[in-house]
């Protein structure tokens, strides 16, 4: 029986690997340099996260696997008060973005896709509104708090998000020579 990560990806298992890690790196470090906005430090990790899983095409197991590397990466670099939380919200946001990947038909708009827009900004929309939930309405029962972080920190980085995916996706994929399906 194979373990989550010899089955991260049905490409070579390898280079999926090393896909997964070089771009949750990648978010990673952009985290760490990135200066906040209004005092909020975008997750880019998650925007990485979503983009390996749109390249990789991993099995459910897989996916959540990856969610837990870039949750324990993302906890590494947080400057939340509360960054073990990342452990729930990272794989809840690659969960949402391995179904989006699998559920959605292909679907093209001129001769881009739209499916790494959705994957992500779905994907970015639930890891942030766990996260948010967890911290302003379980733990200090604010919802007016929740809904201000909600509407001035996920939905703009679920966008900010969706937008890198699409803009890195084709590009990456011809390097990659993935030719994944759609």
């Amino acid at each position: 029986m194979q373990t989550p990560l010899e089955n991260v990806g049905r490409k070579s298992n390898l280079s999926s690997i090393a896909i997964v890690a070089v771009l949750i790196a990648i978010g990673a470090a952009l985290r760490m340099f990135v200066p906040p906005a209004f005092g909020i430090t975008p997750n880019f990790v998650i925007a990485m996260y979503c983009l390996a899983i749109l390249l990789t095409r991993p099995t459910l197991s897989g996916a959540l696997v990856i969610g837990l590397v870039a949750g324990v990466v993302s906890m590494l670099t947080s400057k939340s008060a509360i960054p073990y939380l990342n452990l729930i919200s990272e794989p809840t946001g690659a969960l949402v973005a391995y179904l989006m990947i699998r559920v959605l038909p292909k679907v093209k708009v001129s001769e881009y896709f739209i499916k790494p827009i959705l994957a992500t900004f779905l994907g970015t929309l639930a890891s942030g509104s766990v996260y948010v939930f967890i911290t302003k309405v379980l733990l200090v029962w604010k919802v007016a708090a929740a809904l201000s972080a909600f509407a001035f920190v996920v939905l703009p980085m679920s966008v900010i998000n969706a937008v890198i995916a699409y803009v890195l996706y084709l590009p990456a994929q011809k390097i990659l020579n993935t030719n994944n399906p759609n």
